[in-house]
Order: structure tokens, then sequence, then C-alpha cells
């Protein structure tokens, strides 16, 4: 048994678009709980005509990690698909997630791959192919998500190569994502991208979304991953969803990126696949960004990175700060 949770803010067209994907799922689903902080709301009659599945229709403040843990505590299934609202999930797909369920028992948290629309194609990759990019990657401990392709074949590249190759899919000694190996039927990550995601519940309940993190949630599926227990995450190779990434509702590049460090500095500590993080490393990479920003002239991304570094260093995150005073929605301003 399946119960659907979406959070949604002001995105009508996106979320009733979802709600007739799940209403020709081919496997069904119990009931669907819409979590919705906005104020363009959908009226019952705009989806009445949805029989194949049973919606309720909750309110919420602004808050995506609030909306995902009210409909998490509200759900009566044991398995949840967390799926955000500018997710075009095909038929097939949870159909295919829980075959993947039934066939590996030791699974509690199931993807296919997000797919993400870059100038002409969708891909859930972005493969690496430049020496000198993923040299400094490894250098500064950066986060990989695609296969690495480099025709560079030198002593260097090579023991790089070897390094990732003996790794896996795991987490950087700063704390990045790394993700370089997408091959076979399913592959497991610590660390994914939780929007199209199907977990069981009670793993959810036992790490919930973090309420300190902004409305928008950046960051917020790092922090539940991380409490996830071994092996962590399975991703399907052979399902998958398309991610639109509506811009209504969505934060600047540099707002993101200074808020998701600050995040993954938050949750560094106590995550059970985050223990080993050293802040000396996250520092290494936040600086690996600064110089970046800083020769690609990107003066909004420079600004990001160097208050990111600067707070980071000094030990003035506003989550950490926060969270003492058990506070909820930070919004951290560059």
């Amino acid at each position: 048994m399946i119960s659907v949770v979406i959070p949604t803010c002001n995105r009508k067209s996106n979320l009733l678009a979802l709600l007739r994907n799940l209403n020709d799922s081919t496997f069904p689903v119990q009931e669907v709980i819409v979590v919705d902080s906005g104020e363009e709301r959908l009226l019952p009659g705009e989806y009445s005509a949805l029989k194949n599945i049973k919606i309720e229709y909750l309110v919420s403040e602004r808050s995506v990690c609030v909306q995902r843990n009210i409909g998490i505590n509200k759900a009566t299934s044991p398995w949840i698909f967390l799926c955000d609202d500018d997710i075009e999930v095909p038929a097939s797909y949870l159909q295919k997630i829980a075959e993947h369920i039934s066939n590996h028992p030791e699974a509690g948290a199931v993807s296919g791959l997000v797919l993400q629309r870059e100038k002409s194609e969708w891909t859930g990759e972005y493969i690496e192919r430049s020496a000198t990019v993923l040299t400094w990657k490894y250098f500064f401990q950066l986060g990989i998500w695609g296969t690495i392709e480099c025709k560079a074949n030198n002593f260097v590249i090579k023991k790089i190569k070897k390094y990732y190759a003996e790794k896996g899919n795991h987490i950087s000694k700063a704390g990045w994502p790394v993700l370089t190996n997408f091959s076979g039927g399913h592959f497991t990550t610590p660390v994914y991208g939780l929007g199209a995601s199907l977990i069981k519940r009670e793993w959810l309940l036992k790490s919930p979304y973090d309420e300190v993190l902004d409305k928008h949630g950046v960051g917020d599926h790092y922090g539940v991953a991380a409490g996830f227990p071994a092996p962590g995450i399975h991703i399907l190779t052979g399902a998958y969803v398309y991610h639109h990434r509506d811009t209504k509702n969505r934060l600047q590049s540099p707002l993101q990126y200074y808020r998701r460090a600050l995040a993954l500095d938050y949750f560094k500590g106590p995550g059970q696949n985050l223990h080993r993080i050293k802040k000396s490393w996250l520092l290494w990479s936040l600086f690996g960004n600064l110089l970046h920003t800083f020769f690609s002239l990107n003066a909004g991304m420079s600004k990001a990175a160097f208050k990111s570094f600067w707070i980071v260093g000094f030990g003035k995150n506003p989550y950490k700060e926060a969270a003492k005073k058990k506070l909820k929605i930070v919004e951290p301003q560059l």
C-alpha cells in the first residue's frame, strides 16, 4: 500500500498535471495527500474527475519541510511516495519501483532516475569529461554527479579515476555527494534527491525533514537521507521521472548555493552518514568554490561563495543558532 505526499505552493497547473499522472498509474495508490501553502489552491471541482485516486487536501504554513512532515504523519500506508509538484510521473513508474522492492526486501528508499532538461535533451547525470575539472573536484573534494569519461589518462588522472572507482557512490570528505557509478539495473547511493522516491514511512518518521530550514527546503533531502540506514537509497536505471524545474517560487542560483552550503554545515554532525565529515574539509571545498567563482567573474556566485566560507569558518551558521533556540523556517539572506 502506498500513500503519496505532495507539498505545493501556487503551482496549480503543475499540481493538476501530477494528479492526472497518478490517476493513470498502473500501480494503485491508497491515498494522495496534498499539503498546500499557497494562495492559488485547487478547488474540489478541478480534480473531482480523477476517480482512480483518493485525494486529501490540506493547508499549511509556507515551508516545504513542514508540509512534507504533515503529509508523512497523516499518511496511513507503510510506504510513502514523496513527490514534488513539478515532477512528471510516467504511468509505469510506481509499478517498476514496487516490483524492485518486492525483489529487494532490504530496500527502504527507492527512486528512479530524476531527469532534468539540459539544452535539448533530458538527462539524469552530468558526465565528467574534463581532466581539469575532475582534478579540481578531487583536490577540493567537491561533488560529482555523473560517470567519469575524460580521455586523459596520465599518471595523476589514473590515480584519481582509481580513487573514485574504489570509493563508488559516496559522500566526499567535505560532505558533498559523489555519484560516479550509474551502471546496472540499479545502484545504491547514500544521498539522492527524494523528490520522486518511495520510502518506508518508519524511515521518514525516524529521520524527518528538519523544519529549521528555509521555506524552500534547500538541502532538506540531504538531511533526511543522512539518517537512513545503510546501504542508503536504491536508484533504478530503468525507471525515470521528468523534473520540469518550474521557475515559479524558485530561488536564484547564488542564494540556493549559499543556503545549500549552510545546510551541509548544519547537517554534518548529527546524521549517521555524516559523522566523518570534518569542518576543515568543508571549508577547503568552499574555498575551492570561491576560487572558481572568482576566476569565472561571476559576481553573484562569488558573493555567495565568500559569505558561505566566512559564515561556516567563523561558526555563525544561522541554522545552528536557530536550532538552539528551537526556532524554525529560517531565511538566511546574502
